[in-house]
């Protein structure tokens, strides 16, 4: 059944649509505001020309500076200056407007935003440090659309889904690796494209996007006092965050598991324990392991935690197919959810779980991981889009699709200019920072706030380029994680407490290796 009909018979459902979203367009849509896709749950603020949608519960920031209005969208908080109201932060950044100061001080923001500035019909727009607050953009009709969620726009223009999309995601190999994200800057939508990390966007009768990070070559850890100087520095700037956090929310709670991420990140918390509380939840089998640990670890230090059961079947759970057909709705129906990953996300919207959840996500990106998902030690240092085609599916079985993703990815690097801005940085980490996260889980954080709000505290541009720095193979093994951890609680790091993901076997590792290694070599 067609969603909207679905809605219309379950209104204490609507809220969920495009939940915690926003556009921006020179669009007027005023007298749709009670009905679908809004519901009556968006509030709206007019700025030059531009209208700003958006939902009742998100925060919306405005600062004029000069002949600019800057705009923040969502939360933002500075670990290097202790600055936590998005007022102070965004007037300081506006200031610096049309110099390299201006996205050197967003480098120093943690959060989940979309930032910019107007004047006029002139509007240029970036995201968080690493996209987790997914954004995208187009024209279509000759109006302006800035928004949160590809099929807000889809919906209110009518869009077709892409063919090529349509393709791709009914591909038996799609849901492999990573899970469900387009190629590059793609959207389900020809008309609209992703807003790729590091980059920023400027319309001024025609879109423009230009790369700003990286913007000189990384002075890597040569010794060891180097390398004790960075896990410090890292350290100091997680500590911090995890110092703000309980500034801005009044019940803050850690999403713990057993695994490295989320133990670094409740080791950043020392000194602050008090101030929050834990969260498990057990939606199959193995992570009642990671259940186990995180209340071994909370309950150490005198933490708070709850365990959350979801259930185990989709009949056990109200409205379970509307819920799911939403979320899938939320992502750009680019592909289906697991069902135990919906049931997980229904039972902590039906819980009171939270203000906000600290999550551990963005780690990945300074732990090498296309080298751990690949069991490699070494990527070429100049990739071409076949091998960004390989490392995002496998597509032995379908060479046409793959040349055709081939093209996306060529266009990517073209675009967005990445060549130009590498200077020696591992080209590897990008795909694994622009692609898969906010690609990925850019979508995935945008569905999860349904549940509470979210915050990363490892996502922040300046702490993610400090962590580059140490040597890959310390960065494999996960050995500048521990370190941090020991830095930060010593206590935590004697208690050897490590859940190693189940899908990360060496099986399974030679296997997708291989298939990388041939598709990258065939001429075809």
């Amino acid at each position: 059944m067609n969603l909207k009909l679905q809605l219309a018979n379950k209104p204490e459902l609507q809220k969920h649509l495009f939940e915690k979203g926003y556009l921006i367009t020179d669009n007027d849509y005023s007298n749709r505001m009670s009905e679908y896709p809004f519901y009556g749950n968006w509030n709206v603020t007019e700025v030059d020309g531009y209208r700003f949608y958006v939902y009742k519960t998100v925060n919306t920031f405005f600062q004029k500076v000069n002949d600019r209005t800057f705009f923040l969208i969502g939360h933002a908080y500075n670990p290097y200056t202790m600055e936590i109201d998005e007022n102070t932060i965004l007037k300081k950044i506006g200031e610096a407007y049309g110099t390299q100061e201006y996205f050197e001080r967003m480098d120093e923001l943690t959060g989940i935003f979309i930032i910019g500035s107007v004047c006029g019909k002139q509007i240029d727009f970036t995201l968080d440090a690493s996209g987790m607050q997914y954004g995208c953009y187009g024209e279509v009709a000759g109006k302006q659309y800035i928004s949160s969620h590809m099929r807000l726009i889809g919906d209110l223009c009518d869009l077709e889904t892409d063919e090529y999309v349509k393709r791709l995601v009914a591909y038996k190999w799609y849901h492999y690796m990573m899970g469900n994200y387009m190629p590059g800057d793609l959207t389900c939508f020809k008309e609209i494209k992703r807003i790729i990390p590091n980059t920023y966007v400027t319309f001024d009768s025609s879109y423009h996007v230009k790369r700003f990070y990286p913007y000189h070559e990384i002075k890597m850890c040569e010794t060891d006092e180097e390398y004790q100087q960075v896990i410090e520095e890292a350290s100091r700037i997680m500590m911090n965050n995890m110092k703000l956090i309980p500034m801005k929310w009044k019940r803050p709670a850690i999403s713990l598991t057993g695994g490295i991420d989320s133990n670094t990140t409740f080791a950043a918390a020392n000194g602050v324990y008090d101030q929050y509380t834990t969260f498990s939840y057990i939606s199959m089998y193995r992570e009642s392991v990671d259940a186990e640990k995180a209340k071994e670890i909370s309950e150490r230090f005198n933490v708070p935690h709850k365990v959350y059961q979801v259930p185990e079947t989709n009949e056990e759970v109200p409205d379970f197919e509307i819920y799911k057909a939403i979320f899938e709705h939320n992502d750009g129906d680019i592909g289906a959810n697991k069902d135990n990953d919906a049931r997980k996300k229904i039972t902590l919207i039906n819980n009171d779980v939270c203000d906000v959840e600290v999550k551990s996500w963005i780690s990945e990106t300074i732990r090498a991981y296309a080298y751990k998902y690949f069991g490699r030690t070494k990527f070429k240092e100049d990739l071409t889009p076949r091998d960004y085609s390989s490392l995002y599916k496998i597509f032995l079985g379908n060479r046409k699709l793959l040349k055709e993703t081939d093209k996306y990815f060529e266009e990517y690097i073209r675009d967005t200019q990445l060549k130009e801005h590498l200077f020696n940085y591992d080209e590897s980490d990008f795909f694994v920072w622009e692609m898969m996260h906010g690609g990925k889980c850019g979508l995935n954080i945008g569905v999860m706030k349904s549940c509470f709000d979210i915050t990363i505290p490892y996502n922040n541009r300046k702490l993610l380029d400090l962590v580059l720095s140490v040597p890959l193979d310390k960065r494999i093994s996960d050995q500048h994680h521990l370190d941090m951890k020991k830095y930060m609680n010593k206590e935590l790091y004697d208690m050897n407490i490590r859940v190693v993901n189940l899908n990360e076997t060496d099986r399974r590792k030679k296997a997708i290796n291989a298939y990388y290694v041939v598709n990258t070599h065939l001429p075809f």
